[in-house]
């Protein structure tokens, strides 16, 4: 409905608008940042792997801004008139865009400077490990692409995620090869991580709520939400779910692999 202001920063230059629910106009205006597709570079690939890694993150109970799809109306690049670029990538922004709803103000960037004292243990370990299980290499102490507000942190952008999947999806357990690539050591919250034990092993709430979710909705429930009927190979959708089903099938298997090289 309205474009405010491009934002502060980010690779793909997303923007603020206000938005209103397609066919209810009472439904209020919210606000959100958009990644329009001309900002992906026309690339819908990667618009489908970081919606797919929000809606899984959603689904084992990691903390990130929710997804939602946008359409531009006709004529709506004249509202971004004063920012000349991102009028040309409204304007070349066709169709159906990725955003997420803006968590508002209150919620500030992490500065890796800092330790998240406040944040539980478990907390920054499931998110590290979530990175991990998404083949995410993004969120780098000098890039950690982290909100913090009092004890929670919130995890966005994934337009990295999946990074290897078409590299080592012959593979029959991918991750092993992808987490070494991954330099999972240089990951913005591996020196808050908690030390382990013997025998223990990294990430057992994620271990716990990906087993959990996947009894309950099937392996194809994330790719049915994105909506593409028939799914297109483009895509990759065909390929993130028989990843998941790998790691489903070998779950004690990735998570050694990723204690071992997270220690």
């Amino acid at each position: 409905m309205q474009f405010r202001r491009p934002m502060e920063r980010g690779l793909n230059r997303p923007f603020l608008v206000l938005g209103t629910e397609e066919g209810n106009p009472d439904s209020g205006r919210t606000p959100l940042v958009v990644k329009s597709n001309a900002g992906f570079r026309h690339r819908p690939e990667i618009v489908i792997r970081e919606l797919f890694a929000l809606l899984l993150a959603r689904k084992v109970g990691i903390l990130v801004p929710e997804p939602v799809l946008v359409r531009f109306p006709d004529g709506f690049e004249y509202g971004a008139a004063e920012f000349p670029d991102y009028a040309d990538l409204i304007r070349q922004s066709s169709g159906w865009n990725l955003a997420t709803v803006h968590l508002g103000n209150s919620w500030k960037p992490w500065p890796n400077t800092t330790s998240p004292k406040s944040s539980a243990r478990e907390d920054l370990e499931t998110a590290f490990c979530f990175d991990a299980m998404v083949q995410n290499t993004d969120r780098e102490p000098e890039n950690p692409n982290l909100l913090w507000k009092g004890k929670e942190l919130v995890l966005i952008d994934f337009d990295k995620a999946f990074g290897y999947l078409r590299t080592f999806e012959a593979e029959a357990q991918p991750w092993r090869k992808a987490l070494v690539r991954q330099n999972l050591p240089g990951h913005c919250l591996h020196r808050h991580l908690a030390a382990l034990g013997d025998s223990q092993l990294r990430g057992k709430i994620l271990w716990e709520a990906f087993v959990e979710l996947r009894v309950e909705t099937g392996s194809d429930a994330i790719s049915r939400e994105v909506g593409t009927d028939p799914p297109d190979p483009g895509l990759d959708l065909p390929r993130l779910e028989t990843y998941l089903k790998k790691l489903e099938d070998h779950t004690d298997d990735f998570f050694r692999h990723l204690t071992e090289l997270s220690p």
